[in-house]
């Protein structure tokens, strides 16, 4: 989930460096200026740890989601993310299918927004499905590595 951390850490630097030069434009003494730079240091670093930790909180809870929908005695609940994947497949071959061999120009380019929003989610659930196992060992192995 890097995108998680770089969409909020990207600015952050920024800021910090920034923040940097205005100390080294406004602060005389070499001695306050490296104090200063420490201390934003220690927030910029608290804050890339918070950070972290709410990635580790969110995929967490993701597990625990799971976790409970293969505990439940309802069928529906263990079996709907794989029913979504098929119906969400199955629809987005369907209308590729359509759209080339059966359709004509007109009636194709009314089914091509359904098509593209059907890829979308098609392909958002394919990344979840066999990214987010990924996600979850390559976290593991570095954990284990700390």
């Amino acid at each position: 989930m890097s995108w998680f951390t770089d969409l909020f850490s990207s600015g952050v630097s920024d800021v910090i460096t920034s923040a940097g030069k205005a100390i080294d434009d406004l602060v005389t003494s070499d001695e306050e200026r490296a104090t200063l730079k420490i201390a934003l240091e220690k927030e910029l670093n608290k804050f890339e740890k918070n950070q972290l930790d709410a990635v580790a909180k969110f995929d967490n809870e993701i597990t625990q989601r799971h976790a409970n929908d293969m505990t439940s005695d309802s069928w529906l609940s263990k079996n709907i993310r794989p029913l979504a994947l098929a119906f969400l497949t199955l629809s987005t071959v369907l209308l590729a299918y359509l759209t080339i061999f059966i359709l004509d120009v007109e009636r194709a380019a009314l089914v091509a927004p359904w098509q593209q929003l059907l890829t979308v989610l098609l392909g958002t659930t394919y990344a979840f499905y066999f990214g987010s196992r990924g996600f979850e060992k390559v976290q593991a192995i570095k954990s284990r590595l700390d």
